[in-house]
């Protein structure tokens, strides 16, 4: 046996579920006998598309993402998608080879180390034959513990030499470290409850620390009590979509009639989120409010600025059942009135637009069709980019069915994770909401959604060009150029590649779209022609 073939069988035990990849020299051997064992594989057609796909997967999985790319050029394909995933605390694991060992020359040499550790992620060369398989294990119980991503560098001319140990003997098995239980200190929590319930003007933000069944159900509860509104991270959107007196999405996606809301909040509890500066919108969303902060790891300043007053360190649910337990029986001024009821429910209903006049579609009236089309039972994931802030406005969907991980801002990975998705949910539709530049990128992982049957829409918001740039550029009087590039004929690309492709100029067109996509259960690309002339309120703010 080879040592590929040993590490095939390691991995194979281990089971971290499919694969995403790209074979080269450097992975290819191992990934056939991988792939021999019986390990399900995704293959893509660019390293990017592998390794992001893996990171979407493992972020609704709960599992370790699994991915493989070959050495030197198919490693550095890959350092827009490490970042992302190492901000998101994402665990993975990337199989990467390395260039040989016994070759004073080799032309896709490079030290991979710095490379990595530069994106923030976990590097482990295995160059030992005689603990190999252990190394190998050791990593994948890093990457789980620290939830980061470890890219595994193993030179292939050692691949290719006999394996001599007994992997009989290893225990092939990691395990994720148990949800953390912390207990709040009482006094502090005292503290909290009495200030959301002498204060009439509260908010309680959740983020992905806080997405649980059994939290969320806290969370409501304590709202209730305390008389506070609802609100969320981008990244747990949709948690509360059916609750009464809830302002969305905090920070730069929030609807201008929610942020008129939250800057007359006094005060904002965030449980199980970060307190990032978006979520914060900088410091302008909350002006006057005193922020507390509920985490496993709470923190006063986050990304350069002060982003809590009060640290209280606990999970999720203990420091929520606590907070309850301090607050029940107890009365508590109210933000929950009939009026602020009226003024909760206007603030996630999509604002008044006016049709364009350039033959274009508003970017408000897809979103208007899409909330209308989609069910709930559809799977949707949003991406960054101009129209981020517009799909950011559906407040209708749960956010156990709503993926977005913009943790780097970067476009160009929307296509990818909807591979991740796509695999991570079979039994779902799958609909992708991005701009034209966005899928540009990586318009080649069509390919591989039609090639392994996935069941993803694509619904490109296409404005001819890089929207955030025309828009600020325009703004400043300069010249459009670099920024705009014409309406490619998506529908056609997609058909080429074995995609049921369409051109949307109405709502209508794209009503059938989806329709037919639904009915089909087959992968589709739906190319939304919209105005390039209508800004979001994030961008006319930057304007002025």
């Amino acid at each position: 046996m080879k040592i590929y073939e040993a590490l095939a069988k390691v991995f194979h035990t281990l089971d971290f579920g499919t694969c995403f990849a790209l074979l080269g020299d450097a992975n290819m051997h191992w990934a056939g006998a991988l792939s021999d064992f019986g390990a399900r594989f995704i293959y893509t057609r660019h390293e990017h598309a592998a390794v992001a796909a893996a990171t979407a997967y493992a972020r609704n999985s709960g599992k370790v993402g699994f991915a493989t790319v070959t050495c030197g050029p198919g490693l550095t394909q890959v350092m827009t998608i490490l970042p992302i995933a190492v901000r998101a605390r994402v665990p993975l694991i990337l199989f990467a080879g390395e260039a040989p060992l016994h070759k004073e020359w080799y032309n896709q040499m490079i030290d991979q180390a710095p490379f990595v550790q530069a994106c923030g992620a976990h590097y482990v060369p295995l160059h030992d034959p005689d603990t190999i398989a252990q190394d190998v294990i050791n990593a994948v119980q890093h990457a789980a513990r620290e939830r980061i991503p470890v890219v595994l560098g193993v030179p292939f001319d050692l691949q290719k030499q006999d394996f001599t140990g007994d992997i009989s003997t290893l225990k092939a098995t990691f395990e994720f470290p148990t949800l953390d239980v912390v207990h709040p200190n009482l006094d502090a929590i005292q503290s909290v409850a009495q200030l959301l319930q002498n204060t009439e003007k509260t908010v309680i933000l959740a983020g992905m620390g806080a997405t649980s069944d059994h939290a969320q159900k806290l969370i409501v509860e304590l709202a209730e009590v305390t008389g506070s509104l609802l609100a969320t991270t981008l990244p747990a959107k949709g948690l509360f979509h059916d609750k009464a007196f809830s302002l969305g999405v905090a920070g730069g996606y929030a609807s201008d009639a929610a942020k008129a809301i939250f800057e007359r909040a006094e005060v904002v509890l965030g449980i199980g989120a970060r307190m990032a500066s978006h979520t914060f919108d900088g410091g302008r969303l909350t002006p006057n409010a005193q922020v507390i902060q509920l985490d496993l790891e709470p923190q006063e300043k986050v990304q350069g600025r002060k982003a809590s007053d009060i640290q209280i360190t606990a999970d999720a649910i203990s420091g929520t059942e606590a907070l309850l337990a301090a607050c029940n029986g107890q009365p508590s001024k109210t933000w929950r009135t009939t009026a602020m009821q009226g003024e909760t429910e206007a603030a996630l209903t999509l604002p008044h637009f006016t049709p364009t006049t350039d033959g274009f579609l508003h970017p408000l009236a897809v979103i208007e069709t899409l909330q209308q089309e989609i069910p709930k039972a559809v799977h949707v994931i949003n991406t960054s980019g101009h129209c981020a802030y517009y799909t950011a406005q559906m407040n209708a969907h749960p956010q156990s069915h709503y993926t977005v991980i913009r943790d780097f801002g970067a476009i160009g990975n929307g296509t990818s994770f909807a591979l991740g998705i796509a695999e991570r949910y079979p039994d779902r539709p799958v609909i992708l909401l991005d701009g034209d530049g966005s899928v540009m990128m990586h318009i080649q992982e069509l390919e591989t959604m039609a090639r392994h049957g996935l069941n993803i829409m694509s619904v490109v918001l296409n404005d001819g060009g890089y929207g955030s740039e025309v828009h600020k550029l325009r703004a400043s009087g300069a010249t459009l150029a670099g920024s705009v590039f014409g309406r490619p004929d998506f529908a056609s690309v997609g058909r080429g590649f074995g995609l049921a492709g369409t051109t949307a100029t109405t709502q209508d067109d794209i009503a059938q779209a989806i329709r037919a996509f639904l009915n089909s259960g087959s992968p589709a690309i739906c190319d939304v022609h919209i105005s390039d002339t209508i800004a979001s309120p994030q961008i006319q703010r930057i304007k002025h």
